[in-house]
């Protein structure tokens, strides 16, 4: 049997041990490693103890003295990105080089503890950001740690136990319909309509409104199916790409007056066709410039913000006419099964976390129909 305390050697500065940890995998010799210093002989025993349990069992490994910085790079690029949408990718290599890296420059990644990552939030919501956009931080330092230990870089993931702030449920923007109509009158029969009509009158995302083409649009049955998304991606350009889940990928109806719409602006751009000749790059897209290229979204973002100041209502942004149409679907008592499928949300319940504040408002609406209707089926006032 071992005699630990024959292992523990009293130094300077306190109390070290060294033992096998296994052999090493290439040339079968065995491994030493030191261990210390601990201010006591019993903390270097309960370790000793704990480091030769660890060998004996099988599960023991040394952790990775790796810069942190560095195998956020190496987890970034042979993990995460391959799993995630590339404008998500990008976005979130924002957040990892401007805010993890930086913050985390100068530690080891097996240095990093729970505290440093609540230190780090509460850097974080000093220097004003969001409870949402340190959650997105939380988020992926979770994911990088869970790796980590996969990888048997570190033994625990320190995140576990961390306290991001919590996000603030904040109430949509949207506009009324009175507003809504403010909006369309000011844009009715210019070239500018079409983006903002299918937006209000369908729920489309901006980018699936940009990535639009005639051939998705049905007009004998009134349906446009949405089939990609155009966005844009710093170093690439314009991309089309695929709807992100398969419920985004859907068929939306449209209304009778949104196929007249339609139809009036195909001619148009038919004639334009016809005026530019070779010069008109034909990529039969709804929405797009007059020449036919597609439409820079940062570009539509400017235009809708100009005509948000000239019709004077209230100022949000592109997504929120998508909310906008869901909640005057809402407040209209529409199925919100039917919302979610227009909306392509993955799970109704989502749809209804979402607008809530809606449901909440049609609670009252149903307490007061229900009653409307016992009491029209009696001449005599319920009595209590």
């Amino acid at each position: 049997m071992m005699n630990f305390d024959k292992l523990i050697k009293e130094k300077k500065k306190g109390f070290y041990f060294r033992i096998d940890v296994g052999k090493d995998p290439v040339t079968g010799k065995r491994k030493q490693a030191s261990f210390g210093p601990f201010r006591t002989k019993t903390e270097a025993k309960k370790e000793l103890l704990k480091i030769k349990n660890q060998v004996d069992d099988g599960s023991y490994f040394k952790e990775s003295t790796e810069d942190f910085s560095m195998f956020m790079e190496r987890w970034f690029n042979t993990s995460y990105k391959r799993t995630v949408e590339i404008t998500t990718a990008k976005s979130r290599e924002y957040v990892i080089r401007n805010h993890i890296m930086k913050y985390f420059q100068h530690k080891k990644i097996n240095e990093i503890t729970t505290f440093d990552i609540d230190s780090f939030y509460v850097d974080k919501l000093d220097n004003g950001y969001s409870g949402a956009y340190i959650r997105q931080m939380h988020n992926l330092l979770n994911q990088a740690f869970d790796q980590a230990v996969k990888w048997s870089l570190v033994k625990v993931n320190p995140v576990k136990n961390a306290k991001p702030p919590k996000v603030k449920s904040e109430e949509k923007i949207t506009w009324t319909v009175d507003e809504v109509n403010r909006f369309l009158n000011l844009i009715k029969n210019s070239s500018m309509e079409i983006p903002y009509l299918l937006a209000i009158f369908t729920g489309m995302r901006r980018g699936e409104v940009l990535g639009l083409k005639w051939d998705d649009v049905d007009f004998e049955n009134k349906k446009i199916r949405i089939k990609r998304s155009l966005c844009f991606v710093s170093g690439k350009g314009l991309i089309f790409k695929e709807p992100k889940t398969k419920k985004s990928k859907r068929q939306i109806s449209i209304s009778q007056h949104v196929v007249n719409v339609l139809k009036k602006h195909k001619q148009k751009q038919e004639f334009q066709k016809e005026k530019l000749g070779v010069q008109y790059q034909d990529n039969n897209l709804i929405v797009c410039t007059d020449d036919g290229k597609p439409l820079d979204p940062r570009n539509l973002l400017r235009q809708f913000y100009r005509l948000i100041e000239e019709a004077n209502v209230p100022r949000i942004s592109f997504h929120d006419l998508r909310h906008t149409h869901a909640t005057i679907l809402m407040q209209q008592g529409e199925n919100p099964k039917v919302v979610s499928e227009r909306l392509g949300h993955s799970r109704v319940g989502i749809t209804l976390d979402l607008y809530s504040h809606v449901s909440d408002d049609l609670q009252e609406q149903a307490a007061e129909k229900f009653e409307n209707a016992l009491l029209k089926q009696s001449q005599n006032p319920l009595v209590h």
